[in-house]
């Protein structure tokens, strides 16, 4: 379930339908509330299916480019958005919503990733298009070998000094991110096209040598743009989008995972926007709440591409002991019984 920019929900008529005979079956009074953030933010089935997405329209002033990468300074309060454009540009930003443009240098790069390795210590992990061989022309994009990452370090998030050495010389054409967890582990991921296209899991220990798992996450091909983020209950959750097709638009989709390898995708795409691409998130947890930064393209033009925002609540994980929702007939859909406010009803899972 999503909201748009228009404040429509987008759940399917006949689900709706199937949703209210349900309630009418328990005489449940009333309309549901939305599924609240869950006491325990946890990466589950159900809770990734219950999910909604609340967003609101980009203003004028919104940033342009794609690929966001936002990064919640708990020291200082603020927030920092590193766009895909030419040139690259570094924001700050006091709410996550309004934006202001620094003279940060930023490498010469594209797709970025900001890992916390200490109190004083940044990692930015970026993509660079592969140089052409000599007397040739310049690699091709999206074919083996034509995008590689590297990465710089800073103590201070202002001054980025780039590393010597390529980290790995094939990332293939979608946007990669690195995620290190709370154990010391991280975790790269990233579309490549060859054997199969989808996206790709690479570990490592210290995050420079990596090793690139077979297979792709999900069995989806079609998945790229890869947002991922350990919950606090050591969990995972991960926001990307779809490729959008033979001419189709991008829609952002979410997942879960128990150990950052293995992902199960939500059975419907968590947001979508009518004649736009939204695509390329960026997924923080700032003070309880979930908050995601998107590219929003009209037309699925991304050079026209602004960042927009919103809201991620996930579905309840309470459970009901001892209780049983009863209804007459048989069940059909996606439903389950929950308590909501005190209440037992049939909601969607």
């Amino acid at each position: 379930m999503s909201t748009g920019f228009a404040g429509q929900s987008t759940v399917k008529g006949s689900r709706v339908r199937r949703f209210l005979q349900v309630c009418a079956a328990v005489a449940v009074v009333g309309s549901m509330a939305a599924p609240a953030q869950a006491d325990v933010l946890r990466a589950t089935t159900a809770t990734i299916n219950g999910a909604i997405f609340t967003t609101q329209a980009p203003g004028a002033s919104a940033p342009k480019g794609v690929s966001p990468e936002v990064f919640f300074d708990a020291t200082t309060g603020s927030y920092l958005l590193l766009t895909t454009s030419m040139p690259p540009v570094q924001y700050t930003s006091a709410d996550g919503i309004t934006w202001t443009p620094t003279s940060v240098q930023l490498p010469q790069g594209i797709d970025w990733s900001i890992v916390q390795e200490g109190p004083s210590s940044y990692r930015l992990y970026f993509a660079e298009m592969s140089p052409s061989a000599p007397g040739q022309g310049p690699t091709p994009p999206c074919t083996p070998g034509s995008k590689r990452l590297r990465y710089a370090t800073s103590t201070d998030l202002a001054t980025w000094q780039v590393q010597p050495g390529v980290l790995l010389d094939d990332v293939g054409c979608g946007v990669p991110h690195v995620m290190k967890t709370r154990d010391g582990r991280y975790f790269l991921y990233f579309n490549k096209r060859d054997p199969v296209h989808g996206i790709y899991v690479g570990t490592s220990n210290d995050g420079l040598a990596w090793a690139v798992r077979d297979g792709i996450i999900a069995n989806d091909s079609d998945l790229v743009d890869p947002a991922p983020l350990q919950l606090p209950d050591g969990t995972f959750l991960m926001v990307g989008s779809t490729t959008g097709g033979m001419g189709g638009y991008q829609k952002l989709q979410l997942l879960r995972s128990d150990d950052a390898v293995n992902w199960t995708k939500r059975s419907t795409s968590l947001y979508e926007v009518k004649g736009a691409s939204v695509l390329d998130p960026s997924i923080e947890l700032v003070n309880g709440k979930l908050r995601v930064w998107f590219g929003y393209a009209p037309g699925g033009a991304h050079n026209d591409a602004t960042i927009a925002t919103g809201t991620l609540s996930l579905g309840s994980t309470k459970a009901v002991k001892g209780k049983k929702c009863t209804v007459k007939g048989s069940l059909s859909g996606s439903l389950a019984c929950k308590e909501v406010k005190g209440r037992l009803t049939w909601a969607p899972t």
